[in-house]
């Protein structure tokens, strides 16, 4: 069941004294001087349609100086008929052509009423998260855009803190030398290098000790000679002991130079110092490159969201081809809507408004005066398509143009 208005009747609603209008075409444009209750025209189709929401948007529905007030509404199948007395909320009646009534009259036109108000240029007004909410609330989607968002929005920021830690530890690794092929795994000890001078030392002191020894024979067998003849014997056995002392010493391995061991210990905490820079340097670069994985692995993450999220929207049919949305905002043809033109906006938001009511098939339109010829073609254009009914309130001093309305009755 799609319905339209065949006839607006109001008496005392707002700046209204009695209105009875009977539309035609798929445009009706409410017109006249400011003050006259064009407004109030186009608050009276709200009213008897909306109920409570229009009510507190409404501090005073009855015109100053009456008790009651009524709105009613032919839609064709059904009739719908709100009063209001002073003191009270308004009742409300929606009865079918043939006069039985709906026990949820309410209930009944909230369905009709669809996921959003109708007035289209609303839609423009919006911040870019509510036009987001409102074009979500008029298709179907295969997933939760705010968990989608949430989801993405918790991957960005660890893959952010991943990316401090690789900035941190590129800085680190930076501020080691250059990794040197030459060193060692592990530091040397100088405990091993002074063991090795110390036997070196005492290798060279027994060399020298059987020096000595050698030359103190030699003095003895000098003496012995001299002495040949008063000690043959002890002779004798000074040259046994000489040969002795010959033999060891030629048995003696060659000396060591101990002139570079100094020299080697003095360098030896400096190449310590390269060694443990190295093994550190070793180590950040390590944790660099788990980092950049993890880093990585994010993006991969980021990248497999945002997919899932483009291959779900490209199977939505949305009311204009090209409209999208991103964390940004409402897109069409990829751009953000904000950016494209003033007439791309108008057709979008008329659009929706259509595709969010499609069994009232009624759009108000507030202030229709800030519309150009253009815009006002468009909304024609998609009225006639769609076949919708577009009520248009404009603002015009010649008493020519729609239905006019004056001090608060139609004038013509």
């Amino acid at each position: 069941m799609s319905l339209k208005v065949t006839n607006l009747h109001a008496e005392n609603y707002k700046r209204l004294v009695a209105v009875d209008i009977s539309p035609t075409g798929n445009v009706v444009t409410i017109a006249g001087r400011n003050a006259q209750g064009k407004t109030s025209v186009l608050d009276a189709l709200w009213a008897a349609l909306a109920g409570g929401e229009a009510s507190r948007a409404t501090q005073q529905p009855i015109r100053e100086g009456q008790d009651t007030a009524v709105v009613r509404l032919d839609l064709g199948e059904i009739i719908v008929t709100r009063r209001w007395t002073k003191d009270d909320a308004g009742t409300l009646t929606v009865e079918s052509a043939d006069g039985a009534r709906f026990s949820s009259p309410q209930k009944l036109l909230d369905e009709m009423l669809g996921r959003r108000a109708f007035d289209p240029l609303a839609f423009v007004r919006q911040s870019p998260k509510d036009q987001v909410a409102t074009l979500v609330s008029t298709v179907e989607l295969p997933f939760d855009p705010e968990e989608l968002e949430r989801r993405r929005k918790a991957v960005y920021d660890q893959r952010t803190e991943v990316g401090r830690d690789v900035a941190k530890l590129e800085a680190q690794l930076a501020s080691y030398p250059d990794h040197d092929p030459s060193l060692p795994d592990e530091e040397e000890s100088a405990g091993v290098l002074l063991a090795e001078a110390d036997a070196a030392r005492a290798q060279n002191a027994s060399i020298d000790q059987a020096i000595a020894e050698a030359n103190r024979q030699a003095h003895t067998v000098e003496w012995a000679e001299e002495a040949l003849r008063e000690a043959q014997k002890a002779l004798d056995t000074a040259r046994e002991q000489y040969a002795d002392a010959q033999k060891a010493l030629l048995a003696m391995p060659e000396r060591v130079d101990v002139s570079g061991f100094a020299e080697r210990l003095d360098g030896l905490e400096a190449r310590n110092r390269r060694i443990r820079a190295q093994r550190e340097r070793n180590a950040v670069a390590a944790q660099l490159a788990n980092a950049k994985e993890k880093r990585a692995q994010h993006t991969l993450m980021l990248t497999s969201i945002e997919n899932t999220k483009a291959d779900a929207l490209a199977a939505v049919e949305f009311p204009v081809s090209g409209l999208s949305f991103d964390e940004s905002g409402v897109t069409l043809k990829g751009i953000p809507l904000s950016q494209a033109s003033a007439a791309e906006q108008l057709r979008v938001s008329v659009a929706l408004a259509m595709a969010a009511n499609p069994r009232l098939r009624v759009l108000r339109i507030m202030e229709g005066s800030l519309l150009d010829s253009e815009s006002m073609q468009i909304i024609a254009d998609l009225a006639a398509e769609n076949d919708y009914q577009v009520w248009v309130e404009v603002v015009d001093e010649s008493g020519k143009v729609g239905v006019v309305i004056e001090d608060g009755q139609v004038a013509r």
